[in-house]
């Protein structure tokens, strides 16, 4: 591959994705709003524009790893600076920004029509796997779009991904709908392991000694074991901030609207961060998330991390019990709805599967249980009412304290909803008729 690569947003991913590119001897122009980033990718060895319109010039690849849809549209179609007025003819559009499903087919539409450049490709390429892995070449790609246009940038995708590229079928905005479903885990489980993490705490644990314990637990998650080191140890670093999973669950919510798919789980999760946006971190890791839920002793988790704890071993085992619960109670359900809405937007549901279980949306319970969901084959042997009685428990204990548990709050009533509707005694994937109907329709039992 020779063809100059424009690569427009060098905000924590993107960065780490255009130094990838310059890595691998690509030719690689950068474009960003932020003049200390474009300073930062000239001394890692890359050329810098000032203007969308600019970075464009001669560019066979188009890279946009910008924040939201709104501002790849502004970055290429505004009147003075935007970059359809210089793009190449036959250029190549990779859109990695995540953004509603509708989003990359109105860019499309938007091309053929107002501008008359149907020669441009677009291949609609939401990425997942954080900075490290931008940074290495390896991030989960999800890329969705006609044959010629995938065939076209393959060598970029390729270039990003490496063998974590994932070739979507259902056209432009496919990718994005898988995106948008891996999105419902990712958020629930950064709210969840700021919830378990907090009440770990509050139940007095050992909350270094408490993780560790944790993600060897059923209710471990990818999330839970990224972001808790950042929780136990005084780390003013931002991985991610907080406002890009709430303008990502914002995303999710308003799909789930456009579905007409109720998303409760995800429901509770956009509102517990929107308190952290208007409490201040919006700025700030979402690791920070779990100071919202002790606001009397916001550094709680972290001093305890290295605090002697009162309990005895049996309190700290039944205190450490009370929290693996709430986690696995609430990714079990979280698994149901996410895998639900991937059938409902016409998702392959085996891929989807296989994706996410690669990916940061992960957790024991996913890989665990949605097979069982997939094959109709329920083998679990903890019924929906054996969850019920340990959420109870737990919900229980945190109301002793006065401790918030959102998310396992929600994640009990709608087990006790599945349990009226007759499947208390059903294996406790029977949760997934509350949004696939008594019978089963999209994932009939076998």
């Amino acid at each position: 591959m020779s063809g100059k690569i424009a690569f427009l947003g060098l905000g924590a991913m993107g960065f780490g994705m255009a130094t990838n590119l310059l890595k691998r001897s690509l030719p690689v122009t950068g474009f960003d709003v932020w003049a200390p980033t474009l300073a930062r990718f000239i001394e890692a060895g890359g050329l810098s524009a000032s203007t969308p319109k600019e970075v464009v010039k001669d560019a066979q690849y188009v890279v946009f790893m910008v924040a939201t849809a709104a501002q790849i549209l502004s970055a290429l179609f505004d009147e003075e600076t935007g970059a359809i007025h210089t793009l190449e003819k036959g250029a190549t559009l990779i859109l990695c920004s995540t953004g509603p499903p509708e989003h990359v087919p109105k860019v499309r539409e938007l091309l053929d029509g107002k501008y008359g450049r149907k020669d441009v490709l677009i291949v609609d390429a939401p990425v997942s796997g954080g900075t490290i892995r931008a940074a290495n070449g390896t991030l989960t790609i999800l890329a969705s779009g006609p044959e010629n246009a995938l065939t076209a940038a393959r060598p970029v995708l390729d270039a990003m991904a490496g063998e974590s590229l994932y070739i979507i079928p259902g056209g432009l905005g496919a990718g994005t709908k898988v995106k948008m479903v891996h999105q419902v885990l990712a958020g629930i489980q950064i709210l969840m392991s700021s919830e378990a993490m907090a009440f770990a705490a509050a139940l007095g644990l050992d909350t270094k000694k408490a993780f560790e314990a944790l993600k060897a637990s059923q209710g471990t998650s990818w999330m839970f074991e990224n972001r808790t080191p950042h929780m136990i140890i005084e780390d003013p670093k931002i991985y991610s901030a907080l406002n890009i999973i709430v303008k990502d669950i914002g995303i999710v919510t308003a799909g789930g609207r456009s579905a007409d798919f109720p998303l409760f789980l995800a429901s509770t999760t956009e509102q517990v961060l929107a308190s952290g946006v208007s409490a201040g971190y919006g700025l700030k890791d979402d690791s920070a998330l779990v100071k919202i839920y002790l606001p009397q002793s916001p550094d709680l988790v972290l001093k305890q991390a290295s605090a002697p704890t009162s309990l005895s071993p049996e309190d700290e085992a039944r205190n450490l019990k009370l929290v693996e619960q709430v986690m696995s109670g609430v990714h079990l359900v979280a698994s149901m709805e996410s895998m639900i809405l991937g059938a409902k937007v016409g998702l392959e549901t085996k891929q989807l599967f296989e994706i996410i279980s690669g990916a940061a949306g992960n957790s024991w319970m996913f890989t665990d249980r949605t097979p069982q969901l997939l094959s109709g084959k329920w083998t679990a042997t903890k019924t929906v009412d054996d969850v019920i009685a340990e959420l109870k428990q737990s919900l229980e204990a945190a109301a002793s304290i006065k401790y918030p548990l959102h998310l396992a709050a929600t994640a009990l009533q709608l087990l006790q909803l599945a349990s009226l509707r007759g499947f208390g005694k059903e294996p406790d994937v029977a949760v997934s008729r509350i949004w696939d109907g008594v019978d089963g329709t999209l994932f009939p039992r076998a």
